[in-house]
């Protein structure tokens, strides 16, 4: 009796050793929360019944993600798993606030797991930075509204960047109506640079300066400030998100077309079932270079994280394929796992709009490339770069020179 009193005793201290031994990864997402709050929910759940050792605490961080982080890492308080995109990564990494993914999970995983551009958009030196996770394609796929293009006498889609900018005019002059909302300076980012790679026209030099600052960037440039100073793009794309813009308006029959992501279509669905039904979803016209741009998001793991083994784990689950296509299902993100090139999910579309622009460009996560290589003080060099941008839209400088103030800019205030 005693032997099996002492073995039960034994027996219940190891359980309490067990449970108090259990590790906590806290994990932060941006902008998920609370219209994925389910998908979130249950593969978090799914991950801690594969890992009882393992419990996850998710918060969801809006506008002030990256301030928090940078706020957690100089207080010693990180989060285990962080989402930032891809700029963020690389300014994150090239501070040294990061682990490499590489030394906790093996390069030939990686590999085998994710897209060789995908890995290389978060790649700084010979490490990567993050497990790459949803992504989208700038380009993507273009919506129209076959209303306005029979208005307009059109009968197909524009094929080219270049035919967008025709079709700009001819909408515009026979109905009313925006052909389309480009970004012109949209937050956080630099639109241009977008637009000058997917034309062919070289960003950046092998050591990181501008090399934006040529004749033939110029005369890109000039075509949108024609086309803006003639009251052809809407005036507010110099205030506001090129993205948030255009949907308004589209559901408003006051822009005909749309170029981006599926994720259009579902604000459309919203406020203008009717419009909805009816547009026409094709492939996106394209730029000289003949490439999609876009980005991602990533899972990182911050040195400071006190779990970086379970915070690994956490990272590859929702990371991993299946968890990818998962989410595709849930809101049109592009998967950047290779399984999803196959994945039937993207082979078949039906009539359902979002339907058919998922299985566009669902499969297109290899396509996945910002074009060029973010700054370390991308920021800083973004805001002057878009401040030159508005002051041609504006006619208060020329194109040539606009660009040749941002590119004096950059080349003085680089931080690589």
């Amino acid at each position: 009796m005693k032997r099996t009193l002492k073995a039960l005793t034994l027996g219940l201290a190891l359980t309490a050793s067990t449970a108090g031994a259990q590790t906590t990864v806290t994990f932060w997402t941006w902008y998920l929360s609370p219209k994925f709050d389910g998908y979130i929910k249950d593969t978090i759940a799914a991950f801690e019944k594969a890992n009882p050792g393992i419990k996850v605490q998710w918060f969801d961080k809006q506008d002030s993600m990256v301030q928090d982080f940078i706020a957690s890492v100089n207080l010693g308080s990180a989060p285990d798993v962080v989402n930032l995109n891809i700029d963020e990564t690389q300014k994150a990494a090239q501070n040294g606030f990061l682990t490499a993914v590489n030394t906790l999970t093996s390069p030939a995983t990686l590999r085998s797991t994710f897209y060789p551009q995908s890995l290389s958009n978060f790649t700084s030196g010979a490490n990567t930075y993050a497990y790459p996770w949803y992504g989208w394609l700038n380009e993507g796929v273009l919506l129209y509204n076959p209303d306005l293009f029979k208005k307009a006498g059109l009968t197909r889609a524009p094929r080219t960047a270049s035919e967008m900018l025709t079709y700009a005019k001819t909408i515009k002059d026979k109905t009313g109506a925006y052909a389309w909302v480009p970004a012109l300076k949209d937050p956080n980012t630099a639109s241009f640079l977008g637009y000058f790679y997917a034309e062919g026209l070289p960003v950046t030099d092998a050591s990181g300066k501008a090399a934006f600052n040529t004749p033939a960037h110029a005369t890109l440039l000039a075509q949108y400030v024609t086309l803006y100073r003639g009251g052809y793009v809407p005036e507010d794309a110099v205030r506001r998100e090129a993205f948030q813009l255009a949907t308004e308006l589209y559901a408003q029959n006051r822009v005909a077309m749309i170029i981006g992501g599926p994720q259009a279509l579902t604000r459309i669905k919203d406020t203008n079932p009717g419009l909805y039904a009816r547009t026409v979803v094709t492939q996106a016209p394209l730029g000289k270079a003949g490439v999609q741009t876009g980005g991602s998001m990533g899972l990182v793991i911050p040195k400071a994280s006190r779990n970086p083994q379970a915070a690994a784990k956490l990272a590859a689950f929702f990371t991993n394929n299946a968890n990818q296509l998962a989410f595709a299902r849930v809101v049109p993100v592009v998967p950047t796992t290779k399984g999803a090139q196959t994945s039937t999910q993207f082979k078949t579309s039906g009539s359902d709009p979002v339907a058919r622009a998922t299985a566009l460009v669902g499969a297109s996560g290899r396509l996945i490339n910002p074009g060029y290589r973010a700054p370390g003080n991308s920021d800083d060099l973004y805001k002057n770069f878009n401040d030159n941008i508005e002051a041609a839209l504006l006619g208060k400088k020329t194109a040539q020179q606009a660009l040749a103030d941002a590119a004096t800019y950059w080349n003085a205030n680089l931080k690589k």
